[in-house]
């Protein structure tokens, strides 16, 4: 019963938005009580805790193989297809994050280990981009490559359902590849 309320939960936040869900939501659409969600989380904040963990753990996992590529684009040809598995795999946590992570870094600002992940994230992200020591052109490739996988998955998903899993990968992988070229 917990994994299904955090599916729901994903759902719900995905499409309702954090602020815009409920623990009556969740026991709605679940046919239960709210006691029978009570019981399982006694917060709809700890739901939320447990999604952000999880959209946390692949984002780390995309990003560490981000990391470690660099910007060797010889590395990132050999990491993308890691990075785009993973971002397909999860595409809807990492959805339900991007749509809530502004909820999400005010709800756990002050948590210690969660709030410290969602800011170390975002550096990490973003210093994987920001390295002034590597030529203009090799940066913006490298975010594009990024934008391309993100695109996609996680800011247009309702745009892309229609198509088959295998086909957007491959369709994924032939465009990040020219765009690595």
């Amino acid at each position: 019963m917990r994994e299904r309320i955090e599916e729901v939960a994903l759902e719900l936040f995905t499409n309702k938005g954090y602020g815009g869900t409920s623990l009556r939501h969740i026991a709605e659409k679940l046919g239960v009580t709210k006691a029978a969600v009570y019981y399982h989380f006694k917060t709809k904040d700890e739901i939320a805790r447990v999604l952000a963990h999880q959209s946390l753990d692949a984002l780390e996992a995309m990003t560490d193989r981000m990391i470690v590529a660099g910007t060797d684009l010889d590395a990132w040809r050999r990491a993308l297809p890691q990075i785009v598995d993973i971002a397909i795999k999860e595409r809807e946590l990492l959805f339900m994050y991007e749509r809530n992570a502004d909820a999400f870094h005010l709800l756990f600002a002050n948590d210690a280990d969660l709030g410290g992940r969602l800011l170390d994230q975002e550096a990490r992200l973003g210093a994987a981009f920001a390295d002034r020591s590597v030529d203009t052109v090799t940066r913006i490739r490298l975010g594009c490559v990024f934008g391309a996988i993100y695109g996609p998955l996680l800011h247009l998903p309702t745009h892309y359902q229609d198509i088959p899993t295998q086909e957007l990968r491959a369709g994924l992988m032939t465009v990040l590849t020219d765009l690595l070229e």
